[in-house]
């Protein structure tokens, strides 16, 4: 049975909606290999994934990460942005005058990956984007909700990323000397 998902995330958890988009990025466990997308995709309503559908999800989860990495304060390379939009493309978005609000004409993977697309696009609007970020430690990169008043969080955990990183600074600066 697959190991389901840390839940150190939860003190950081960020508020509805922008909380699927915590949830899809964090759907790896990059320190320590173990991955629950197609469980997440499942519980989106998606069936079943072909090995391409489960690369374009990892695609944009991955893309969007780099995003969040940049709202740290980190340099990124590429067009992350744009990968984002083909996935908004893919999914037909459209205005929902009765809701006032987009929705994802597509179904299946499209259509998930389109709902994500636009809660993106609606946290960027509305300002809360910014406060969605990924742990800066490298083996980590777990996406976190800052609620710091000066949004200057860098950790997913100050007691697990936060102390490593602080530990492993200062023992090099210690045998550096």
């Amino acid at each position: 049975m697959p190991r389901k998902p840390p839940r150190y995330d939860l003190p950081k958890a960020a508020p509805e909606p922008l909380r699927l988009v915590q949830r899809f990025v964090n759907t790896i466990d990059l320190s320590h290999d173990r991955e629950w997308l197609i469980a997440w995709l499942e519980e989106q309503g998606l069936e079943s994934s072909s090995a391409a559908d489960l690369d374009r999800a990892r695609g944009v989860r991955e893309a969007i990460r780099e995003l969040l990495y940049a709202n740290g304060g980190h340099p990124v390379a590429g067009d992350h942005l744009a990968l984002l939009g083909a996935a908004a493309a893919a999914a037909g978005l459209t205005i929902d005058f009765g809701r006032l609000e987009l929705v994802a004409a597509a179904d299946g993977l499209a259509g998930i990956l389109g709902r994500v697309a636009i809660v993106c696009f609606s946290a960027m609007s509305d300002g809360t984007w910014v406060r969605l970020k990924c742990c800066r430690n490298e083996e980590c990169r777990w996406a976190f909700y800052d609620y710091s008043k000066n949004r200057s969080a860098t950790w997913c955990s100050m007691q697990i990323c936060g102390n490593r990183t602080k530990t492993r600074t200062y023992r090099q600066r210690s045998h550096g000397s």
